[in-house]
């Protein structure tokens, strides 16, 4: 049994939870700490809740960088967006596999499709070599 830290801003549910676990090929025990955008962040929470494995929405490539130079291979969720709508009264998941994302202005509705570990597709989040700057560089 794996321990899992959850740093997603959406709550697993137990079809999630089922879907990591197949993903892993091992059943899962999911500790929830709410979205984690730095990789310092979830690597000291891992720490503190001796994770085995982390699911995160981190898709700044220097963060995920230092979670791989630390020895970590994070997953993420492959999610395509459903719906989105303003009133939260709007935002319901019809289908199998969607939750609900609740936003400063509004909400989404998206589907997870599949869990993966950010190496198998870290090519098509940033092209090599590509220059980005950070908030707090200029």
């Amino acid at each position: 049994m794996k321990k899992v830290l959850w740093a997603l801003d959406f709550p697993p549910s137990r079809q999630l939870r089922d879907m990591l676990a197949g993903a892993l090929g091992d059943d899962v025990v999911l500790v929830g700490v709410g979205p984690l955008r730095k990789a310092e962040e979830v690597l000291e929470a891992m720490r503190d809740v001796g994770a085995d494995e982390v699911v995160v929405a981190i898709d700044d490539p220097c963060e995920v960088s230092k979670m791989l130079d630390a020895g970590v291979e994070p997953l993420i969720a492959l999610v395509e967006e459903v719906s989105a709508a303003r009133d939260r009264e709007e935002c319901l998941p019809k289908g199998e596999g969607e939750v609900v994302i609740e936003e400063e202005e509004g909400c989404r509705v998206v589907r997870v499709s599949e869990f993966a570990r950010i190496t198998d597709v870290m090519f098509q989040l940033s092209e090599p070599k590509e220059k980005h700057e950070h908030e707090h560089e200029s």
